[in-house]
């Protein structure tokens, strides 16, 4: 169905792709810790695998997100990395393909099933603004873009799912995201 808007920017394709393609999933929102620049109380994401909400380490925020643009207006750093995300591009192969960066925003959210357990914000130069609400929690051990970011970053890597027999006190995800 696509095919024929191949003289369309790639934002406005994803786009489509994302409503054509719309997934069945959960929205779960993450309460902040602190008061956000924008006034907002919390972070709302969308997920397909709602299975792994306990493996959370981390959210992630697009660039573009309506807190990552207040927070870059009192935060240069902030700016700046916005303005290199925003020179990354957006369409899917641009994403995928380019390394997972992301910027520290000094802000946490509490996790909604785990009390005492808060998860820093980042902006992350691989979640897009177009897919679900334009943040995600980050699952290192069942997602292997989540993965990689959290080793870029020294996050934990907490696996809530594990293969058919399986000892969970011996289970372990370093560089391969397990996915099943």
């Amino acid at each position: 169905a696509l095919d024929g808007l191949d003289r369309w920017p790639d934002r406005v394709r994803l786009m489509q792709a994302n409503w054509i393609g719309k997934s069945e999933g959960a929205e779960v929102t993450f309460g902040l810790t602190s008061e956000a620049p924008d006034g907002s109380s919390g972070i709302t994401v969308f997920t397909t695998r709602p299975d792994t909400l306990y493996g959370a380490s981390f959210i992630a925020i697009a660039a573009n997100h309506p807190l990552a643009v207040s927070i870059a207006e009192k935060d240069m750093d902030a700016e700046a990395f916005l303005a290199e995300c925003a020179s990354l591009g957006t369409s899917e192969a641009a994403v995928e393909t380019a390394e997972k960066r992301g910027y520290d925003t000094g802000l946490k959210v509490r996790h909604p099933l785990v009390e005492g357990h808060d998860l820093p914000v980042y902006i992350a130069n691989f979640v897009l603004m177009e897919y679900g609400t334009g943040a995600i929690f980050g699952c290192p051990a069942h997602d292997q873009r989540d993965l990689d970011f959290a080793n870029a970053y020294d996050l934990p890597v907490l696996p809530v799912v594990l293969p058919d027999g399986e000892d969970p006190a011996g289970f372990t995800v370093s560089d391969t995201a397990y996915t099943g």
